[in-house]
């Protein structure tokens, strides 16, 4: 099983890194949803204060590649896949009008998911990431 193979909540911690080293830490909560050919995930986490959302629609396909569009009100329209390996999704993106782009891997033991994942600008590099999901439910 993978994070989006079944309806679940969970619950993150994230610490994300800029390109000078500067640390910050998160909390926040994903919500996954199942809807016929159709995975909503919800993510939302608190940064510094303020709220990081993300809102993806994600289409299941019939290979282990799954297209979706993200809504992040912060950088825009984020489009990208996931390719599915058992347990461990891979994911690149790109953000609509601008040059920003980047990619997550995202592996499952269990009830416990971490997540790694880095934005770009070009090829520079703005921030890494790491995430812990614990499952709530």
């Amino acid at each position: 099983m993978n994070l989006i193979s079944e309806n679940g909540v969970w619950l993150t911690e994230s610490e994300f890194v800029t390109s000078d080293g500067k640390i910050s830490k998160a909390k926040g909560k994903t919500e996954i949803s199942i809807i016929g050919e159709t995975i909503i995930n919800h993510s939302s986490a608190e940064l510094d204060g303020n709220a990081i959302v993300n809102d993806y629609k994600i289409k299941v396909s019939n290979n282990n590649r799954h297209p979706f569009l993200s809504k992040n009100p912060a950088l825009g329209i984020q489009k990208g896949f996931f390719d599915v390996d058992r347990n461990i999704i891979y994911s690149r993106f790109e953000i609509e009008n601008s040059s920003l782009n980047g990619f997550e891997v995202v592996i499952r033991n269990d009830n416990i998911c971490n997540a790694h994942g880095a934005l770009y600008d070009g090829n520079k590099l703005i921030n890494t990431w790491t995430a812990k999901l614990i499952k709530a439910d």
